[in-house]
């Protein structure tokens, strides 16, 4: 495969992996997005985290891993595609300390990849103005007590049919693991 342009660093972030039944081993996964012509692969975690380098155009190298991954394992990909600087952006507009604590709970912070800044939009529209959530462009940062993420409003509202096929979450801490790689 020739160069079509400059390399690019990339984390892509999968829906759906391992969860729900829907288990892949992350070899076969990297095995997988190797074969889709990026170079470079390395997971993280056990959750559909993947980092590769791409010469090509960021909607051809998502169409073409959406494709691949699906083809081989059987069910329709849902990824979002992030350079490595865009990932370190967005980790440095948390709103939220790393620490915090509410009412004496320490939090969780998450951050949701959406399909769209409106879905982001549409999912704050959803949720009470006491909900610790907060928009930045296409991505969504929230935080709840630990132990309480599937029982917080903001889960319940992404779990919705109209947000859950367009949109991922990953604590904040496996974003630092996908930096450090």
């Amino acid at each position: 495969m020739g160069q079509t342009g400059p390399m690019s660093d990339y984390a892509a972030f999968l829906r759906g992996i391992n969860v729900s039944g829907r288990r892949i081993p992350m070899a076969d996964l990297a095995e997988c997005v190797a074969g889709a012509g990026v170079r470079d692969v390395r997971t993280v975690l056990a959750t559909g985290n993947i980092l590769f380098a791409a010469d090509a155009p960021r909607e051809e190298v998502a169409s073409r891993l959406a494709s691949a991954i699906g083809g081989r394992f059987g069910f329709e990909a849902r990824l979002f595609l992030k350079t490595l600087p865009e990932v370190a952006e967005i980790v440095a507009a948390c709103p939220f300390a790393r620490t915090d604590t509410h009412d004496g709970a320490a939090l969780h912070t998450y951050v949701t990849f959406a399909s769209s800044a409106q879905t982001v939009a549409d999912v704050l529209a959803e949720l009470g103005p006491a909900e610790r959530a907060a928009g930045h462009g296409d991505v969504l940062f929230w935080q709840t007590p630990k132990g309480s993420s599937l029982e917080n409003p903001v889960a319940k509202a992404l779990g919705r049919a109209r947000f859950k096929e367009s949109s991922t979450t990953r604590n904040i801490n496996t974003l630092d693991k996908v930096l450090a790689r």
